[in-house]
């Protein structure tokens, strides 16, 4: 008897035992699980780090949207209010963190060329947690670092610009090199919308000495050399602005040559159009 109750016993606090570590190792899953959901709680709405003067994500994680306005000569009011509807438009289709960077043809040299405006869309703030963001605060970063500035340099627009030269060639090469990096992410967008007559006219190239027969022997000279930047990539949207008395520079074996050169460069041209006015 005495030595069946010991075993009973023994069996007994076995049991017992597997029952406690059970239910330990089930209170360490619980207490693990809970701490990896705070944990993805606190990381999705902490927010990624970004930029306090660009808003631009400081891991370089975000879609690439270049701009490169023509301001070598005038633009008549028609042709001004269409440029604007462009560039209101790709502003207001602007994905959440994307870029947008802003960049003149004029009489600086390419190879002093900067940004005018390089910026990031904050969003505005839909879906961020009060305890990590200020969702009211997004909307008044917009308007005083993105939309406000971009207004102030579509204005300039009405202002007198002549130029003796357009480098367009050469401001294309520049603004590659400075707006995207070298390495291409497969998973984002780089895009470039040429906002320009397309006239070239540069010591490389001039259209003005050039015959349009001849253009397309550009590509086999050193000129074309000097001027060439790999577009691999990069889609390119072309917006021809017409000009008085320069209408045969802008024919259709003008507009070839553009998309043989471009595309001689890796670029995907989408789109040419002709604007109005």
């Amino acid at each position: 008897m005495s030595q069946t109750w010991t075993v009973n016993m023994a069996k007994q606090r076995r049991a017992k035992k597997a029952k406690s570590d059970k239910v330990g190792y089930i209170l360490i899953t619980v207490v693990v699980i809970i701490l990896i959901a705070i944990a993805i709680f606190v990381a999705m709405n902490r927010g990624i780090e970004k930029d306090k003067e660009t808003m631009c994500r400081l891991d370089g994680n975000f879609d690439r949207q270049v701009i490169i306005l023509d301001m070598t000569d005038n633009y008549n009011a028609i042709q001004i209010q269409q440029i604007k509807h462009i560039i209101d438009n790709i502003v207001d289709n602007l994905a959440l963190d994307e870029q947008i960077q802003l960049y003149f043809i004029d009489n600086t040299l390419p190879s002093e060329l900067t940004a005018e405006l390089a910026l990031c869309n904050p969003g505005d703030g839909e879906g961020k947690s009060e305890i990590y963001s200020n969702p009211k605060l997004f909307k008044q970063r917009w308007e005083k670092r993105f939309h406000q500035p971009l207004v102030a340099k579509m204005k300039d627009l009405t202002g007198d610009y002549t130029s003796t030269t357009s480098p367009i060639l050469e401001t294309i090469q520049a603004v590659n090199n400075i707006a995207f990096p070298y390495v291409r992410e497969g998973d984002h967008r780089y895009k470039i919308t040429l906002i320009s007559d397309m006239i070239q006219n540069s010591e490389a190239l001039s259209f003005f000495k050039t015959r349009a027969s001849s253009l397309l022997h550009f590509v086999d000279s050193p000129a074309y050399i000097r001027t060439r930047t790999d577009l691999e990539g990069v889609d390119v949207d072309i917006v021809i602005v017409r000009r008085d008395q320069f209408e045969a520079l802008q024919s259709r074996d003008y507009i070839d040559f553009w998309v043989e050169v471009l595309g001689s460069m890796n670029a995907n041209v989408e789109n040419i159009k002709l604007t109005d006015g």
